[in-house]
C-alpha cells in the first residue's frame, strides 16, 4: 500500500511540475508582449514630440521671415533619426488674404506611414502662431517618412 501512495504523489509531483513550467512560461510572455508593447509606445511618443517641435519650429519661422527661407534644411537638422530626411516637395505652403485677415500662420507635420504594432494610424501634429510677417493666413502641411526599421 505504501508503493502505491509514492506513485500516486510521483504522479501528482510531475502533474505539479508540468503545471509550474506552464505558468512561468505564460508569464514570461505576458512581460515579454507588455515590454513589446511599452517600447513600441515609448517610440510612438519620441516621434510625436520630435513632431511637434518641427511644426513649432517651422511656425514660428514661417511667421517672421515669410515662407521664403530655408525651412527644409532647418528641419532636417532637428528631425530625429525615426523621420526620414525631408525634402523640399515634402512641403506645401499656401497662403490667403483673409477678410477680416487672421493673421495666422497654421503648419501642419503628417506621418504617410506607419508600421506600429498597436498603433495602425498615422501621426499628426498642427502648431498655428501669429503671421508678423503680413496679414494672410499661411498654411503649410509638411509629409513626414518615417524610418520603419
Amino acid at each position: 500500500m505504501s508503493d502505491k501512495n509514492n506513485i500516486d504523489t510521483n504522479v501528482f509531483m510531475k502533474k505539479a511540475a508540468i503545471e509550474n513550467v506552464l505558468v512561468w512560461l505564460l508569464t514570461f510572455i505576458g512581460f515579454g508582449s507588455l515590454l513589446f508593447f511599452v517600447i513600441n509606445y515609448a517610440s510612438i511618443i519620441r516621434i510625436k514630440d520630435n513632431m511637434d517641435a518641427m511644426c513649432d519650429y517651422a511656425a514660428h519661422i514661417i511667421a517672421n521671415e515669410g515662407t521664403g527661407a530655408d525651412i527644409v534644411t532647418r528641419l532636417n537638422e532637428i528631425r530625429a533619426n525615426d523621420v526620414q530626411a525631408i525634402a523640399s516637395g515634402d512641403i506645401s505652403c499656401t497662403s490667403v488674404l483673409d477678410t477680416p485677415p487672421t493673421y495666422q500662420v497654421i503648419f501642419t507635420a503628417v506621418t504617410t506611414n506607419n508600421s506600429y504594432k498597436f498603433y495602425g494610424q498615422a501621426l499628426q501634429s498642427t502648431r498655428v502662431v501669429f503671421n508678423e510677417v503680413n496679414n494672410e493666413t499661411v498654411t503649410c502641411t509638411l509629409t513626414i517618412t518615417l524610418n520603419n526599421n
